[in-house]
């Protein structure tokens, strides 16, 4: 008789600390953890983006290897990205692409790195602009730089340090030591 009291004993204590365990476990209040600040909120590869302007025409596509988002700053980082600008949402005016790329919260575009900016337009006399790094407004299409800057076209290769413009006008000024070479067209 001693040993079923004793196995009664030792089933009656398993018991109450499994129900201890399990009901400690069921009224203990979920515990939520923080999201690192550090890490992005969430990454991509292979990735396109559009954006559409107030009139619903295309204004820009972001294509991408690779890219993370960062709640705490806003910013986006780009791998390999290439930036596609339309003229009046349905032709593709210029491709923009680079190593690296930084998105701010603002719409600010800085793209680092072997930068290239090729003029599409079958009629454009500028074809590729080349440079380091260049920062674009991707709402007024506003864009500079203070690298070294050589513009190659159909007859001409101008090269300067620095470079401010506006995508939607097709405006590009050369700021500073700037040299040029023309040549002319011979049909």
């Amino acid at each position: 008789m001693t040993l079923h009291k004793l196995l009664y004993t030792l089933a009656f204590a398993v018991c109450v600390s499994a129900g201890f365990y399990l009901l400690n476990g069921y009224w203990r209040a979920d515990v939520q953890v923080k999201p690192d600040d550090e890490k992005p909120i969430f990454t991509g590869s292979i990735v396109t983006s559009t954006a559409h302007n107030e009139s619903g025409l295309r204004s820009y596509q972001v294509d991408s290897e690779y890219l993370e988002h960062f709640k705490k700053s806003g910013d986006t980082d780009f791998v390999k990205p290439v930036l596609w600008l339309f003229k009046e949402g349905t032709e593709t005016e210029w491709r923009i692409s680079s190593n690296d790329a930084t998105l701010d919260q603002d719409q600010i575009l800085y793209m680092k790195g072997n930068v290239r900016i090729f003029n599409l337009l079958p009629d454009s006399t500028l074809k590729v602009i080349q440079t380091d790094n260049l920062r674009i407004d991707l709402v007024s299409k506003d864009f500079d730089t203070p690298d070294h800057v050589v513009m190659t076209g159909d007859a001409f290769i101008n090269e300067g340090d620095g470079m401010t413009g506006n995508m939607d006008r097709s405006v590009a000024t050369l700021l500073n030591n700037v040299k040029g070479r023309y040549e002319s067209i011979q049909n």
